[in-house]
């Protein structure tokens, strides 16, 4: 194998079979493209960042991919996962308001989100208070991460302090378990 730079893979010979067993999209082969050629740290922290991918899969990449270390990969992920909760947090209410004066068609995919998100997490909120966004976020499943859990954080009124706080340890946990099951993964897979 081939690698240019620090760690970049050129498009014809970078690992894909690898990471194919473990996630199998050719959306991952597009946003691999897309950032392989922005510094591995970058990449790995905007990739988290994104709502489809987050760390979940960002961990994945940054260590078959772009041969990143697992601390490396957790830190740079994990730094990358918290970047969207305060413009979240604190805008998407902004953004409904904007909506609801002058685009009226967009308030109902935002209320119907919002309200997901409530539905998602009102029961253990109730019963837990903020560690419920801890384990809401935590468990490394499709659908429970920083972007849903601070979507859900807004629908409930959670204050801001709470909810980071919650909400960062969750993503902390779920990426240490993300990184292990990746390490365990490239032992199993080779």
């Amino acid at each position: 194998r081939r690698r240019l730079g620090v760690g970049l893979w050129t498009q014809r010979d970078w690992p894909r079979g690898r990471l194919t067993r473990l996630v199998g999209n050719s959306m991952v082969e597009a946003l691999v493209q897309f950032f392989s050629s922005w510094p591995t740290p970058l990449a790995t922290a905007a990739l988290a960042a994104l709502p489809v991918t987050e760390l979940r899969l960002a961990i994945p990449i940054a260590m078959h991919v772009w041969s990143l270390a697992p601390f490396d990969a957790l830190l740079y992920a994990f730094l990358g996962n918290l970047l969207p909760i305060v413009p979240l947090y604190f805008g998407l209410m902004k953004l409904r308001d904007v909506c609801e004066k002058r685009l009226p068609r967009l308030v109902r995919p935002i209320d119907a989100m919002l309200g997901r998100g409530e539905r998602k997490l009102k029961s253990q909120y109730a019963r837990y208070g903020a560690f419920a966004l801890f384990l809401f976020t935590a468990i490394p499943l499709p659908l429970t991460g920083v972007w849903s859990a601070t979507v859900a954080a807004v629908a409930l009124k959670i204050p801001f302090k709470s909810a980071v706080l919650g909400i960062a340890f969750g993503a902390l946990a779920a990426g240490v378990i993300v990184t292990v099951l990746s390490i365990t993964a490239d032992v199993v897979l080779q």
